[in-house]
C-alpha cells in the first residue's frame, strides 16, 4: 500500500499448504520438501501463473491492480530457460512485464556469485520486470550486488519495523536505510507492518510502500476483491468534522 496516497499498490502471492486434516501448513514446513524432491520449478511456474491469472481476474471485476509479487528461489533463478518461461506466460496472459514484480532474498543476493542468476536477473530488469530486494538487513547485501541485480525495490525486514512508531533506535535504523535507498534511487517498502502507529511513522521517514498484517491478512484469492472494495470504500469515505 502506498504511504503517500493509501492505494493498494499490488498483491504479493504467497505459498500455502491447505492439509484436510492439519489445515493451513505454512512454507517454511513443506517448502524444504518440495526443494529435495524436485518439484521447486513446477511450483514456481504454477504461482506465477496463479498470479497473472489473478490480475486478469481482478480486473474483469473492475479493479485494477497494478503489480503481483512472486518470490523467487535461489534453484529456480539458476534455470537458464527462468526468463523465457516468464515471457512466455507474461505474453500468455497478454500482461506488460511491469506488472511483476521478482522477489529475491538478501540471502540470495549476498551468496551468489552464480552468472546464470546474474544473466537472469539482469534480462528481467531489461524486459521491465521489477525487482525487488526481500527481507532487507537481514543478511549481507552490499550497494554493489544492489547495482549488479538492478535492485529497484529494498523491502526492510520487519525485524526493523516492529514498534519502530515508539523505539528511536528503530527510526534511527530505518532512516538510514531510507536515506541509503534515496541515494540509490531505489524505492522502500516496509514489512511486517501491524500497527497504525507503524504505518504513521513509517509515512514520516519517508518509506513510499507498507505491506503486512495491519492492513490485511493472507488470504485464498476468492477473498481479495471485497477486501479491496472495503478498502476503497474506506479511502472514499469523507472524514467526520465534528459533532452532530
Amino acid at each position: 500500500m502506498s504511504t503517500d496516497t493509501g492505494e493498494i499498490s499490488g498483491f504479493e502471492a504467497l505459498a500455502r499448504w491447505e492439509h484436510p486434516e492439519r489445515g493451513v501448513i505454512p512454507p517454511s514446513e513443506f517448502l524444504p520438501i518440495i526443494d529435495r524432491l524436485g518439484k521447486a520449478h513446477p511450483l514456481a511456474d504454477k504461482i506465477l501463473s496463479d498470479a497473472f491469472q489473478a490480475l486478469q481476474k481482478w480486473e474483469s471485476m473492475g479493479v485494477f491492480i497494478a503489480q503481483v509479487g512472486v518470490n523467487f528461489s535461489q534453484e529456480v533463478l539458476r534455470d537458464p530457460k527462468l526468463v523465457d518461461r516468464i515471457a512466455f506466460q507474461l505474453d500468455a496472459f497478454d500482461l506488460e512485464p511491469d506488472r511483476l514484480a521478482v522477489e529475491i532474498l538478501e540471502s540470495v543476493f549476498s551468496s551468489s556469485e552464480d552468472d546464470t542468476i546474474t544473466t537472469n536477473l539482469r534480462r528481467l530488469a531489461a524486459m521491465g520486470c521489477q525487482i525487488d530486494l526481500d527481507d532487507f538487513g537481514t543478511a549481507n547485501a552490499s550497494i554493489s550486488t544492489i547495482r549488479r541485480f538492478a535492485v529497484k525495490r529494498l523491502k526492510i525486514d520487519r525485524s526493523f519495523i516492529s514498534k519502530v512508531d515508539c523505539d528511536p533506535e528503530q527510526q534511527r535504523m530505518v532512516n538510514a536505510i531510507q536515506l541509503m535507498a534515496e541515494q540509490l534511487s531505489v524505492e522502500t517498502l516496509a514489512e511486517g507492518v501491524e500497527t497504525a502507529g507503524e504505518h504513521a511513522m513509517l509515512a514520516q521517514l519517508g518509506c513510499q510502500y507498507v505491506q503486512g498484517y495491519g492492513l490485511g491478512r493472507p488470504m485464498p484469492f476468492e477473498a481479495t476483491f471485497d477486501w479491496i472494495k472495503t478498502h476503497q470504500a474506506r479511502q472514499q469515505k469523507p472524514p467526520k468534522i465534528g459533532q452532530a
